[in-house]
């Protein structure tokens, strides 16, 4: 189930957040929250959006099927199995 906070975002603002909490790591949570706030999340949506940021550091998720967009259904991608499975 996509997360509340986030499900009223469009799909290119919710790219780009997916993208920044994946890829950012030279941002602080300060950063990139004003970061999100500027692209046009409210502040609990940016709030919100952070609360993931160590799920999508640690992980490769499937197009898809991310935290935000799938909560306990995510599927991560493991390097030992070659597959994608749930959390």
């Amino acid at each position: 189930m996509m997360d509340a906070v986030l499900s009223s975002l469009s799909e290119p603002l919710l790219q780009l957040v997916e993208d920044q909490l994946s890829h950012n790591d030279d941002a602080s949570d300060g950063e990139l929250h004003a970061y999100f706030v500027e692209h046009g999340l409210s502040d609990a949506q940016a709030r919100q959006a952070l609360t993931y940021r160590m799920l999508y550091w640690c992980r490769i998720y499937r197009e898809g099927f991310t935290p935000i967009r799938k909560g306990c259904d995510a599927l991560h991608y493991n390097p030992h199995t070659r597959q994608f499975e749930s959390d």
